[in-house]
């Protein structure tokens, strides 16, 4: 018995009858769901946590992370690019090469079980610098928002958007006063934004100076 038909014969047993059905059946499309994480638009990204479930085909279906180049890796098919896929997307996908080669109608469905990758850093100027998750629609007004708001040396006239795309790092400024008296548009944030506001440099000054100053008494308390 050679190793192909071995195999061969291995697929026939883990997918059942209806998985290979006859061109009879109606064809079914590929389902995608994004679970309890955002919706089924929202961008998969490095580190997510992953469901994926080939309908009536338990061999195929798992939860699974997507690594650090943005693949996933499945049985039959192999490495399946998931990152800047939507939930939709990927589904698709999976359906696509599974049906070219080992099943009719695959129903598949993907759910993003853990969106590690839908976080911005808010820095600089605000009253709580730090890491930040946010949702599929998160603006730069609500960013700020989530630090807590700019503090009291925030130069809130340049506010800057630090964006990598395929390695490349873009910066984008924006001045919060034309955002809320709607003369500029609230622009979305990205997963994996960086988020800094400017710091006033006559406030920084007096920031960075005040104290010493008041110890060598040349500032009243």
């Amino acid at each position: 018995m050679t190793r192909a038909f071995i195999c061969l014969a291995a697929m026939a047993l883990a997918f059942p009858a209806a998985a290979l059905a006859s061109d009879t059946v109606a064809p079914q499309p590929a389902v995608a769901t994004a679970g309890n994480v955002g919706n089924s638009d929202n961008e998969i990204g490095p580190k997510d946590t992953i469901g994926i479930d080939v309908f009536d085909v338990p061999a195929l279906s798992e939860t699974t992370q997507v690594d650090n180049g943005g693949f996933v890796n499945m049985p039959l098919i192999g490495q399946v690019k998931a990152a800047g896929r939507s939930p939709n997307e990927l589904a698709s996908d999976i359906a696509k090469a599974l049906r070219a080669k080992y099943m009719k109608n695959p129903i598949v469905t993907v759910s993003v079980k853990e969106a590690a990758s839908k976080k911005i850093t808010v820095d600089g100027s605000v009253t709580q610098p730090g890491l930040y998750e946010i949702g599929p629609n998160t603006t730069l007004m609500q960013a700020v928002a989530l630090a807590h708001g700019p503090d009291q040396v925030a130069d809130i006239h340049h506010v800057a958007i630090i964006r990598t795309t395929a390695g490349a790092r873009a910066t984008s400024v924006y001045d919060l006063d034309d955002i809320r008296d709607g003369k500029t548009a609230d622009p979305i944030v990205h997963p994996n934004d960086e988020i800094v506001v400017d710091t006033s440099g006559s406030r920084k000054f007096v920031r960075d100076f005040g104290n010493v100053f008041s110890v060598l008494g040349w500032l009243h308390p």
